[in-house]
C-alpha cells in the first residue's frame, strides 16, 4: 500500500471539491471507507473523508425520496417511508457491521455488477446528482452506470432520488440465503402503468431490460455461475417478479 502524505476532513462539499481537484495532486474521496480502506491504489497520496460535509440526510418529497450520498445504508434499512424493495436492497448489500460504514453514495461510485441495491435504485427511476467545481448536474442512473468512471472525473456524487410509488417485486438467487445475489430481479410497474425491470449479474453493471430482449443477454461468469445459469436465471426471475406485479 502507498504511504499517504495528508489526510483531509473537509466541512463543506466546496471545500471538498477544491481539495480533490487540485493539480499535480493524487486526492481521493473516502465515504464509508469499505471498498477504498485496504485497496489504496499506489500513487495515491491524500485522501479526502467527505463525512462531515453534511451529505448524510434523507428527504421525502411528494412521490420520490432523496438520500445524500454519505448516508449509511443502515439508515435506508431503518427508514419506514422508504420503499420496501430498497429498504431489503439495501440490507443485503452487506452484513450489519458494513451497512453501518458503507454509503449508498459508495455503492453507486462502485457500480457493482452484481449490486442487488443498484438493480432496485433503478426500478425506482433513480437519479443521480453530481457536483463540481463550477456545477451541479443530475442524470439518470442507468446513464450514470453507463460510464460512471468518466461521469466522477471532478466531481462528487451529492444526492441519489428515487421514486417511491407504484407497485414492486424482488427475487433473487443465491448460494445462501445471506450470500450475494448471483442473478437479482426487481420490477416495478408505475403508477401510469409503465413497466420496469432490472438485473444483476448479467452484465458489467446492472441494467434496466426489457422482458423482450431476455433472450439476447450474455452474462459475464463466474465461479459462481455460468453465463448459460445466469441468464436461466435471469428468465426464471424475471418472469417470477413481473408475474407479482401484473394488475
Amino acid at each position: 500500500m502507498t504511504q499517504l502524505q495528508t489526510y483531509h476532513r473537509p466541512t463543506t462539499i466546496e471545500e471538498a471539491l477544491a481539495l480533490l481537484n487540485r493539480p499535480g495532486v493524487n486526492a481521493v474521496a473516502l465515504a464509508g471507507g469499505t471498498n477504498l480502506v485496504g485497496k489504496l491504489a499506489e500513487g495515491v497520496d491524500e485522501v479526502v473523508d467527505l463525512q462531515a460535509v453534511g451529505l448524510n440526510r434523507i428527504e421525502h418529497k411528494s412521490a420520490r425520496m432523496i438520500v445524500g450520498a454519505m448516508t449509511r445504508l443502515q439508515t435506508i434499512v431503518d427508514d419506514p417511508r422508504a420503499p420496501q424493495i430498497l429498504r431489503q436492497a439495501a440490507h443485503r448489500e452487506g452484513p450489519n457491521t458494513f451497512r453501518n460504514m458503507g454509503t449508498i453514495g459508495g455503492v453507486v461510485a462502485l457500480a457493482d455488477w452484481e449490486s442487488e441495491l443498484l438493480a432496485a435504485l433503478l426500478a425506482l427511476e433513480a437519479e443521480v446528482t453530481l457536483q463540481s467545481v463550477q456545477e451541479t448536474q443530475t442524470m439518470l442512473l442507468s446513464d450514470f452506470l453507463a460510464a460512471a468512471r468518466e461521469a466522477l472525473k471532478g466531481r462528487l456524487i451529492t444526492s441519489i432520488s428515487v421514486a417511491t410509488e407504484g407497485k414492486m417485486a424482488a427475487e433473487r438467487v443465491a448460494r445462501t440465503p445471506a450470500d450475494k445475489a448471483i442473478v437479482a430481479a426487481v420490477a416495478r410497474r408505475t403508477p401510469d402503468d409503465r413497466l420496469l425491470l432490472a438485473l444483476s449479474g448479467v452484465d458489467s453493471v446492472p441494467r434496466l431490460v426489457s422482458p423482450d430482449d431476455l433472450d439476447a443477454l450474455t452474462p459475464p461468469a463466474d465461479f459462481r455461475g455460468s453465463s448459460a445459469y445466469r441468464k436461466t436465471m435471469a428468465r426464471v426471475l424475471s418472469e417470477r417478479v413481473l408475474a407479482r406485479i401484473e394488475r
